[in-house]
C-alpha cells in the first residue's frame, strides 16, 4: 500500500466504566499494514541514543502541577524497567472520582514514541461494547466486521479467542505467545505477528489485559498501552508487554538486535516551553489525546516527526496530580544532574 510522505495519526485515551485491554505500533491500523514498526522522533536508521525532549506548553493550564507527573512519566520510559504488577486499583492516594494524571501521561507518551493500543478499545470502533473493546487489536477481514468470540475461557484478549478472518496487529513471542515475558533477545528473529507462529493449541494472540493477568496468576497488572482507566487507579510503571514492543522497534531498520542500527531512548524534560519534540497541553474538554506525524521513507518503518499530547482541563476531568518525584535517574534537557 502506497503511503504519503507525511502521515498523521491521533489516539484518544478514554476513561471507561470498565477496563479496556502483545503490543502494536502507531500507524499500523490507519495504514492497514501489520508489518509497520514506528520509531521515536529523530530516528534515521543509525544506532544511537535518541534524545526526545518533552515540554509543557506555555499556554497550558496547571503548569506547575504537571511538572512532577511529566518528569516521572518521562523517566519511567527512559529507564525501561518493566514489571507485570503495575496497577493499583482504589489507590488511597486518590479520591474516589479522581483520575491520575501521571498514569494517563505515561500512556500518552507511549503513543508519542510509537506504541499503539494492544486492544481494540473505543477508538477502533465506537459501537463496540466495553467487553468487545477488550479483544486484541486487529483489522477487519474480508467480511468487513470484527469476529469476536472469547473462546472457552470467556476472557477477551486471551489465547483461545476465535477471531475468524480478522487480521492480527499484535507482536508476540514465537512459539510462546506470552505477553508477560521479558526476554534478552527481542527482535524479528524471536517475535512475530504471523498467526502461523503461534504455539499448537493457541487460536489468537494473547495480550496483557488485567483480566488475563488475573486469570494466569500474573499479579495486578496490564499493559500501560491498553486503552481505558478507572477512577482512583494508578499505573505508573510500564508492563513487560510495553517494554517488549518498544524494544522490537529499538532493533532498528534491519529488525535484528545487536547490530549497528539499534538505538536507545532518552526522554528529557524541557520545562515550560513550546519547542520540544513532544508538547503537553492541558486545556480542553476531552480526556487525553495524542497526535503525531510520521515519515514513511523507510516503509514499513515510520519515524515520528512531531508529537502533541492534549489533556482535558481540570474543569472537565477531576485530575490527581502526583507531587512526589519517582527517584528514577534521568537527564534534564537544560541541566546535567
Amino acid at each position: 500500500m502506497k503511503m504519503n510522505r507525511f502521515i498523521t495519526a491521533s489516539i484518544l485515551a478514554i476513561a471507561l466504566a470498565s477496563p479496556a485491554y502483545g503490543g502494536t505500533f502507531m500507524f499500523a491500523e490507519s495504514q492497514e499494514d501489520p508489518d509497520i514498526i514506528t520509531h521515536p522522533i529523530g530516528y534515521n536508521g543509525t544506532g544511537e541514543t535518541l534524545e526526545v525532549s518533552v515540554c509543557i506548553a506555555t499556554d497550558s493550564e496547571s503548569q506547575s502541577e504537571l511538572e512532577i507527573p511529566v518528569q516521572n512519566a518521562a523517566a519511567t520510559w527512559t529507564t525501561l524497567q518493566p514489571t507485570n504488577s503495575n496497577v493499583t486499583r482504589s489507590d488511597s492516594e486518590l479520591g474516589p472520582n479522581q483520575f491520575d494524571v501521571e498514569s494517563v501521561l505515561l500512556h500518552e507518551l507511549g503513543h508519542c514514541i510509537g506504541l499503539a493500543h494492544p486492544n481494540l478499545g473505543k477508538k477502533s470502533e465506537p459501537n463496540l461494547t466495553n467487553t468487545e473493546q477488550e479483544f486484541a487489536m486487529a483489522l477487519n477481514g474480508s467480511n468487513g466486521a470484527y469476529d469476536l468470540d472469547a473462546g472457552g475461557d470467556g476472557i477477551p484478549g486471551s489465547r483461545d479467542d476465535v477471531r475468524g478472518d480478522d487480521v492480527n496487529l499484535n507482536w508476540f513471542r514465537i512459539g510462546k505467545n506470552d505477553p508477560f515475558l521479558y526476554e534478552s533477545e527481542i527482535d524479528l528473529d524471536t517475535y512475530s505477528n504471523d498467526k502461523n507462529d503461534l504455539p499448537s493449541g493457541h487460536t489468537w494472540i494473547e495480550i496483557a489485559s488485567f483480566d488475563v493477568s488475573q486469570d494466569l496468576g500474573q499479579g495486578s497488572g496490564e499493559g500501560v498501552m491498553n486503552q481505558g482507566t478507572f477512577p482512583q487507579e494508578t499505573q505508573r510503571k510500564i508492563h513487560n508487554e510495553d517494554a517488549t514492543t518498544l524494544r522490537i522497534g529499538m532493533a532498528g531498520l534491519d529488525e535484528d538486535q545487536g547490530t549497528g542500527d539499534d538505538y536507545g531512548i532518552q526522554l528529557t524534560y524541557g520545562g515550560i516551553a513550546d519547542d520540544c519534540d513532544i508538547t503537553i497541553r492541558m486545556k480542553d474538554d476531552g480526556f487525553g489525546l495524542c497526535e503525531i506525524g510520521g515519515d514513511p521513507t523507510n516503509s514499513p518503518h515510520i519515524s515520528i516527526t512531531s508529537g502533541t499530547i492534549t489533556l482535558g482541563s481540570t474543569s472537565a476531568v477531576n485530575w490527581y496530580f502526583n507531587s512526589t518525584l519517582s527517584g528514577l535517574i534521568f537527564r534534564d534537557r537544560f541541566e546535567q544532574q
